[in-house]
């Protein structure tokens, strides 16, 4: 079986990276105001919603709150190449885009994270119950790309499952859309956050397998700029990422206002905001001062292996991080980063 696809969003989306890469922004002039990126509103977006509030009292910085926290896409590959044409200054997504899209020739650089630990669960109709159910079947995937995507094959791969050989996959877009595809078993499974879990119970749909079982330590959400955007606003930059980083000391400090932030961002129900709050928290998948799981990027790396890079070694993590804007960040909130 082949994966599928949808080839007009595939040619778009091709389309608009070569000339974000062919014709990229010229640097900017100082600037007063940022606009971030992200692909939805979960619980790991927590500690960006908290820091935009931050960021503005703070600094008097202008941020884009139009859409979702500003831009938004259901997909991480198109915030991407958002980010790559100017129309988004810091992109929270995981790298994985990012890795690719450096790898064509874009100018990116991952700066910080605030998800060092991938939390996915593979949930699917409820006639599977297993991950070798799954053979001969078609999942549903946010980008045939996208980190998540990567994730999965990996989960399948070590259960004896090949892609195109075992299961196809299709870009079934946003995880709203994805989990109404399982039903009647339109598709077989799909990846999902902590945060998606409850709808997905409610919806009554197998909890298929965790990843944290298959790959335990994987870098996710990410601060993803333009580096050149960064160095001609670096004041702003540092402002952004201390904002951040308030951010998640709080939630860490504050879980009872955190759960309750995320239900009112999201609409999920507190009972389950608090659930998911506290585990997060205590199992250090919100980070704690916006540090890069370097371990988790490598492994990342090393995942993405053969499909991108022609021949080993891999290039390390430090290849794709600038971590200079978030030491500034430390020195100046007078903290010792974690990692």
């Amino acid at each position: 079986m082949k994966a599928k696809r949808t080839p007009r969003a595939g040619r778009y989306a091709a389309y608009l990276l070569a000339a974000a890469l062919a014709c990229p922004p010229a640097p900017a002039a100082a600037a007063d105001r940022v606009v971030i990126g992200n692909v939805s509103r979960t619980v790991e977006m927590n500690s960006n919603a908290v820091g935009l509030t931050d960021v503005v009292r703070r600094s008097r910085t202008a941020v884009s709150a139009s859409g979702r926290m500003g831009h938004s896409s259901s997909n991480p590959s198109t915030l991407i190449q958002a980010l790559i044409a100017g129309q988004v200054h810091v992109a929270i997504v995981d790298p994985t885009p990012a890795i690719n899209a450096v790898e064509r020739g874009a100018a990116l650089k991952i700066i910080g994270g605030t998800v060092p630990i991938a939390a996915y669960t593979l949930v699917g109709c409820p006639k599977y119950k297993n991950i070798k159910d799954l053979k001969g079947t078609t999942l549903s995937v946010v980008s045939l790309v996208s980190g998540s995507t990567i994730f999965l094959r990996e989960m399948l791969r070590q259960e004896g499952l090949e892609l195109n050989r075992d299961y196809a996959i299709i870009q079934g877009g946003p995880t709203t859309q994805r989990l109404a595809s399982l039903s009647g078993c339109a598709m077989s499974a799909t990846m999902v956050l902590g945060g998606d879990l409850p709808r997905a119970r409610e919806l009554g749909y197998t909890e298929i397998a965790r990843l944290h079982d298959y790959v335990p330590n994987l870098q996710f959400h990410s601060f993803i700029v333009d580096g050149r955007w960064a160095e001609a606003n670096a004041a702003l930059t540092v402002r952004y990422l201390k904002a951040m980083v308030r951010a998640m000391q709080w939630a860490h400090a504050h879980k009872e206002e955190a759960a309750e932030l995320v239900t009112r961002r999201t609409g999920i129900p507190l009972k389950y905001t608090r659930v998911n709050v506290e585990e997060y928290l205590a199992q250090g998948i919100i980070s704690r001062d916006g540090s890069v799981n370097r371990e988790g990027f490598q492994r990342l790396i090393d995942l993405m292996g053969e499909r991108l890079y022609k021949q080993k070694p891999y290039p390390p993590p430090e290849k794709y991080l600038d971590m200079s804007y978030l030491r500034r960040a430390h020195q100046e909130l007078g903290i010792a980063p974690a990692r």
